[in-house]
């Protein structure tokens, strides 16, 4: 069959196939307008455009990949309690941040021309685009799980940081001998009140008694001799 007839009938099955999608500019020149399906409320579309050469189908086709401009479109904003629901709604939210850039769009042209190569001989710009949508789509979910991860991952290192707030510090042998050191030299403070105390008072533990007991026992039991002294106190 002659190329030109070829290119023809393949242009013809592509209109009926994508009848809103394909806009023809020549006969050997149009476009297809690829609806992308991805986790996103807004809607993500590529434009596959395609020159015949005079000798398609027995070389590759001329191809190229667009990014159009945004339509506008409406997008839900309810807020909602459920957690699996909450957890959905950011999954969209990351998905409005995904886009394609040019190294993207460069990746997805050179297996296209991979796949053309393999294609020459027969009509294959239905193939061309069934295998751009699908890469596509492979494409978005990737950089999707990157974006997630990074967020997941973020979001870990801020949670830790405020954690950090209510972490007291961490007891060491080293820094309970300095409290006790600490401790009972502000003990020696409230001897001498202490032994004028007990004197008052039928001659229980002195305060130097209490001090001393201290350092050759447990700071507990002078906890203890204190709390017995406070307790036989009597008002006169």
């Amino acid at each position: 069959m002659d190329p030109q007839e070829e290119q023809q009938s393949e242009l013809e099955v592509l209109e009926s196939i994508y009848p809103d999608e394909l806009t023809k500019y020549s006969p050997t020149h149009f476009s297809i307008k690829l609806s992308l399906d991805t986790p996103s409320n807004r809607k993500h579309r590529l434009l596959l455009d395609v020159r015949y050469p005079a000798e398609y189908p027995e070389v590759v086709p001329e191809l190229d990949i667009i990014i159009p401009e945004e339509e506008e479109e409406e997008i839900s904003d309810d807020e909602s309690d459920d957690e699996n629901e909450n957890e959905t709604k950011l999954m969209l939210n990351l998905s409005e941040t995904i886009e394609f850039e040019s190294q993207d769009i460069n990746q997805l042209v050179s297996k296209l021309i991979e796949e053309a190569d393999l294609q020459v001989g027969m009509p294959s710009v239905f193939a061309l685009a069934t295998q751009l949508k699908d890469e596509a789509e492979f494409l978005f979910q990737n950089k999707l799980e990157q974006t997630q991860k990074k967020y997941d991952a973020d979001s870990l290192a801020k949670e830790m940081e405020e954690q950090k707030k209510f972490h007291g510090t961490k007891v060491t042998k080293d820094s309970w001998n300095e409290w006790r050191t600490k401790f009972r030299e502000e003990m020696k403070v409230a001897e001498k009140d202490l032994e004028n105390f007990n004197k008052m008072h039928n001659g229980k533990l002195s305060g130097k008694e209490i001090f001393e007991k201290g350092l050759a026992g447990d700071d507990e039991d002078i906890l203890n001799d204190i709390t017995d002294n406070v307790k036989n106190v009597t008002v006169s």
